[in-house]
């Protein structure tokens, strides 16, 4: 005797988009020396880094100015980036504000910069000197369009002067850039660029693989007792993660009689994933001990 069974959108409860649930015909069913496996799973890949569920969207930016300094607050929508994609927002919002000056070419060049250090296996922060209004054109640069840099009287009046960028103690990017809460570089002072990498592990992503767990499972070697299997995540970012184990990984269930099933997806530290997209496809079998495969 063995069964099939399927989940999909209609089967999810909660609000992340992780957790599912089944309820079994003439809301009973019974389990005696029986076990259960994965046959194949289909999960859109769609788990933001950046997100309220995370609380890691803000940081702080810091530009010398006439006055003293420009603050730019930036809130990072919520989306799955790299690196270079915070990089990337961040020059956008240089250039709302008028935070950049243009080199002879015409390009944009900003005073700080965001990128992996593959090296070191690290974040690395460039800060450098902002011309002051005396210096930018012998330095070769001419004033941004608009905001800030556009009039010489937004550049500062002092030499060595480089933007800063302050992470909070809580809300902020700091794990995806592996940087403790702070403000680097710690001084605003420097003659030439100042490169900061990053001081702890920076973690791009928070969910590096899929852990399975199940209500109905009995999975005496591990803690907690209810994981049904796990994979890697073998897709890009928007893609489906897919998984047909190679063999049926079969794993006890616990004997007695249940109304529902509840599967639950979280990442490899067991933690609550919060999935933007519901449209799975898992097929779960369930059969008698013993069967012949």
């Amino acid at each position: 005797m063995s069964f099939t069974l399927v989940l999909n959108s209609s089967n999810v409860v909660g609000t992340t988009n992780s957790q599912f649930k089944y309820n079994f015909l003439n809301g009973n069913f019974t389990s005696r020396k029986m076990e259960m496996c994965i046959s194949s799973l289909t999960v859109p890949y769609s788990f933001f880094n950046v997100s309220t569920f995370y609380n890691n969207q803000s940081f702080t930016l810091s530009f010398p100015t006439i006055a003293t300094v420009q603050t730019l607050a930036i809130t990072l929508p919520a989306g799955f980036y790299t690196v270079t994609d915070i990089n990337n927002y961040i020059q956008n919002e240089c250039i709302i504000a008028g935070l950049y000056l243009r080199n002879s070419s015409g390009q944009y060049v900003y005073f700080f910069d965001m990128s992996y250090n593959t090296t070191y296996y690290s974040v690395q922060f460039v800060s450098s000197p902002v011309p002051t209004a005396a210096t930018y054109v012998a330095a070769g640069y001419s004033l941004a369009l608009t905001g800030t840099y556009s009039t010489s009287g937004g550049l500062p009046t002092s030499a060595n002067q480089v933007p800063q960028i302050i992470l909070p103690s809580s809300g902020g990017i700091n794990t995806i850039v592996g940087f403790t809460a702070g403000t680097y570089p710690t001084s605003a002072t420097s003659a030439s660029a100042v490169s900061s990498l990053s001081n702890t592990l920076p973690v791009g992503t928070t969910v590096n693989s899929l852990t399975f767990r199940c209500n109905l499972i009995s999975n005496n070697v591990t803690m907690p007792s209810d994981i049904l299997d796990s994979c890697t995540i073998n897709t890009t970012f928007g893609s489906n993660i897919t998984y047909t184990p190679s063999f049926p990984k079969w794993i006890a269930v616990t004997n007695g009689t249940f109304s529902n099933l509840i599967f639950n997806i979280v990442d490899q530290d067991l933690n609550t994933i919060s999935a933007r997209d519901p449209n799975v496809a898992i097929t779960l079998m369930i059969r008698k001990i013993g069967l012949p495969e």
